[in-house]
């Protein structure tokens, strides 16, 4: 640990890229507190569920947080599966991806203007008409937030060239900050105000039981993260190479965050579209379709995404055919199979076997938080598995890739 700590302060670049990304998320924090213009005195609309994990707050300049871009990167994925011209952007190498990246950024920008819009409409049907946003208003804040977002995106941009982690994510956890304070206010209302008034060995045990289940969850989360399968890889013309213990790490989780990020975020614009229209039986059927409770319908559909992201996600990163391919061009191969076919066939079934694992991990985090607001009477709690998920993944994420450039400056003083 100590040696850790020392490759770190030892190393000026990276104290400054890890003071830099602070400075951004320090930026984003200052963004969501800063109200947008142009909103009548008294306006008091724009008023949340609660059922979100991530802290939105329309009525900012920051306050859709990085969830356009989000949900614009899911469309371009699926583009890029379905229609052969951004398929053709994908092997197109640096032009083709400033093409997916202009795109992604527009839609990114079309949802955000969408999202404001729609947060107006239903705010002006609950309102009297001299507190309405109405004219060029109407117009003119939704482009405002829309350039809020664009702001966001860029600050994402800084993140992953200049900082250290991924910036998406960082900002993610960051726009957590809300519904987290949310948690624990709600925790020391529930329990601690009222133990320090009286003991009750009821209520103790209660809070107990909760803190031990939220440690537990934390630490199957850490382990769920840092574990994989090792396939082993042997090489025909080198046998040192094929003693040393080479092999092919399936992680668990390949997929990480996303597939729950992903699930969240993609239920949100249908419920933007039912406000845009204004149509109450419309509303109804998306209230229906996403709504999620402990065991209803819009539950289901959301557990249904996260698989299907998942499976979609964890494919994405891991090709099981590229990877035959570079073994059968490095001359290696796993016992008992022949390089080719039956190689990509039996990586195809050892992935799927690892996901589904994973999968059914993620499905009892994400249940854990609807549980949890049953059985202990927590209506704002979201300090559960989804959060510790998105936590554990990005903290380990980002601490791998500190400890990356803190060693690649070792490696390079002794070389």
């Amino acid at each position: 640990m100590k040696r850790k700590l020392k490759l770190i302060l030892g190393n000026p670049k990276l104290i400054f890229q890890i003071l830099f990304t602070f400075f951004i998320i320090f930026l984003f924090q200052l963004g969501t507190r800063i109200s947008l213009p142009f909103i009548p005195s008294g306006f008091s609309g724009w008023k949340l569920s609660g059922k979100e994990i991530f802290f939105i707050a329309p009525q900012k300049l920051f306050g859709l947080g990085i969830y356009p871009y989000i949900t614009a990167s899911i469309v371009v994925q699926f583009l890029q599966k379905f229609f052969p011209f951004c398929r053709e952007w994908k092997e197109q190498g640096q032009i083709g991806k400033h093409k997916i990246n202009f795109l992604t950024r527009a839609l990114a920008l079309l949802l955000a203007f969408a999202q404001t819009m729609a947060f107006i409409q239903k705010s002006n049907s609950q309102l009297e008409s001299n507190l309405k946003i109405s004219g060029f208003n109407y117009f003119l804040i939704p482009l405002i937030a829309a350039a809020g977002c664009a702001i966001l995106i860029w600050f994402s941009d800084l993140i992953t060239s200049r900082g250290v982690g991924n910036g998406t994510s960082l900002l993610i956890i960051a726009s957590m900050g809300g519904s987290l304070i949310a948690s624990f206010q709600e925790l020391n209302i529930n329990y601690l105000s009222k133990l320090r008034d009286g003991f009750d060995s009821e209520l103790f045990s209660q809070f107990l039981l909760l803190v031990l289940i939220l440690i537990l969850f934390l630490v199957l989360t850490v382990i769920v993260q840092i574990t994989a399968l090792k396939v082993k890889v042997n090489y025909a013309r080198n046998r040192v190479s094929s003693e040393s213990g080479s092999y092919i790490p399936l992680k668990i989780n390949t997929a990480g965050v996303m597939p729950v990020i992903l699930a969240q975020y993609l239920m949100m614009p249908f419920t933007t579209l039912a406000d845009l229209i204004g149509n109450q039986t419309f509303k109804s059927v998306v209230d229906y379709l996403t709504n999620a409770r402990i065991f209803n319908f819009a539950f289901g559909l959301y557990i249904l995404l996260i698989i299907i992201f998942s499976f979609f996600s964890t494919f994405m990163n891991v090709n099981p055919e590229e990877i035959s391919e570079h073994l059968s061009k490095q001359d290696a191969y796993i016992a008992g199979l022949r390089p080719g076919e039956q190689t990509t066939n039996y990586l195809s079934s050892v992935l799927f076997k690892v996901t589904v694992i994973g999968v059914l991990f993620m499905i009892t985090l994400v249940t854990t938080p609807l549980l949890m607001q049953r059985f202990f009477k927590l209506t704002h709690m979201k300090l559960g598995g989804t959060s510790l998920l998105i936590i554990v993944s990005v903290a380990i994420e980002t601490i791998q890739r500190i400890m990356a450039t803190a060693q690649k400056k070792e490696y390079a003083k002794i070389f």
